[in-house]
């Protein structure tokens, strides 16, 4: 009986224990919900899934998604009150974004999104921490998301709706990146 307490607590804190987050420099120097960030570099690797159409320039291209992400991410970091101000100091951040374009309805409607990410938290040419997620889609609250799914079901989720896709994820790496540190 001792045994399978003990196997069962071991298992239970190596659980709790995992961590998204890699510190480069241990004891780290980021600050949880504290360290301000810059935002230095946005890199999106945009795939366009099955039923996209050549040549079609009714989405955003990869530089608008970088330039839509690095706004969305700003904004995220601005409310939170973690973005460093211009010549200030602060943490600089890079994103590396992997947005796969899920398309319908012969490629004039869209799907939800197939997202990775990963995300290195420097000072000067220093890596300080990095973290990531791999292979998700957005999620909205409840009934939000029960009006995303009807309009995506109903072919209407299009162009002007994907930048809440972008801003949604945006919030998510933003709420990981604010907890990075002790």
């Amino acid at each position: 009986m001792k045994t399978v307490i003990a196997i069962t607590l071991a298992v239970l804190l190596s659980a709790c224990a995992s961590s998204p987050y890699t510190y480069h420099v241990e004891p780290t120097p980021i600050l949880k919900q504290k360290t301000p960030y810059k935002v230095s570099q946005v890199s999106v690797n945009l795939t366009l899934g099955h039923g996209a159409i050549e040549g079609d320039t009714t989405f955003a291209n990869k530089t608008e998604l970088e330039s839509q992400f690095r706004n969305y991410l700003e904004a995220s970091l601005k409310e939170k009150g973690l973005l460093a101000a211009e010549n200030t100091e602060g943490l600089s951040v890079s994103f590396s974004i992997d947005f796969k374009r899920r398309f319908h309805l012969g490629g004039g409607a869209l799907g939800k999104p197939e997202v990775s990410h990963s995300v290195v938290i420097q000072d000067g040419d220093k890596a300080l921490a990095s973290f990531g997620k791999r292979n998700y889609t957005t999620k909205y609250a409840y009934l939000e998301d029960l009006a995303v799914n009807l309009e995506i079901a109903a072919f209407s989720w299009d162009q002007e709706d994907e930048p809440r896709d972008i801003e949604l994820i945006s919030k998510l790496i933003v709420e990981e990146l604010i907890n990075a540190g002790k």
